[in-house]
């Protein structure tokens, strides 16, 4: 028997633009590319990491990362601060600091140890495309605010359609990819179109947020400490 898509909102907290289930889920082949592709990248740019004088700074980014993940929007979202990363630190060590944040989520039961490796992927995806965006603009606008805030929602943007396309290609009934309350709830089939339609709307409310957060952020910094940005 299936459930309406107002009855399953109702029992579920949308977690966006990261892969909140347990191990088990997903099939092998998946998670296992996940690790493939993290380690692959992780080869690639262990020869950019020279700058050893970040190491601190990658340390203290992972921190807020971590603690803003735990930090509720009035929603059922969570900010990650994964923009804001590319942006201070460039994507090589962002990609680091990426890892670990999903490694330590992960130790404490933030989503299974088997979706290390792709949500990885998807978070440094965001401080990739984040990075990319505000160099561009930076060369056409001197509004650090305005340029961070756009890299960002560009940036979550396109880490929520890469979590879309997982779910699409895992061929895994979509409501698994819904966090649940403390009780669990019987798990009705959900079409595509139909988890689109639930994730998106919250996914864009804290895309804003986030944008406005990480804007307000980076033009601190450039204030008080500009030579943090690239």
């Amino acid at each position: 028997m299936k459930s309406s898509p107002e009855v399953i909102y109702n029992e579920v907290i949308v977690k966006y633009m990261h892969i909140h289930i347990p191990d088990g889920v997903l099939p092998i082949w998946l998670w296992v590319s996940g690790y493939l592709i993290s380690t692959f990248l992780f080869l690639v740019f262990s020869t950019k990491l020279r700058e050893r004088s970040k190491i601190p700074r990658v340390a203290m980014v992972s921190a807020f990362m971590l603690v803003s993940m735990s930090i509720p929007l009035g929603v059922p979202t969570h900010l990650n601060l994964a923009a804001f990363a590319g942006i201070i630190l460039g994507p090589y060590w962002a990609f680091i600091s990426s890892f670990i944040v999903n490694l330590i989520l992960a130790s404490i039961g933030h989503g299974g140890i088997t979706i290390v490796g792709l949500n990885t992927i998807v978070v440094w995806t965001e401080s990739l495309i984040a990075h990319l965006s505000f160099s561009l603009l930076k060369r056409t606008s001197k509004n650090c605010f305005m340029n961070a805030a756009i890299s960002t929602f560009l940036a979550l943007l396109t880490s929520l359609i890469l979590v879309v396309l997982i779910v699409v290609i895992s061929n895994v009934n979509p409501q698994t990819f819904l966090h649940h309350h403390e009780h669990q709830v019987e798990a009705h089939y959900i079409s595509i179109p139909t988890f689109i339609s639930m994730i998106a709307p919250i996914s864009i409310f804290g895309a804003i947020v986030e944008s406005l957060i990480t804007g307000l952020l980076i033009s601190y910094i450039k204030k008080v400490k500009p030579k943090l940005l690239p």
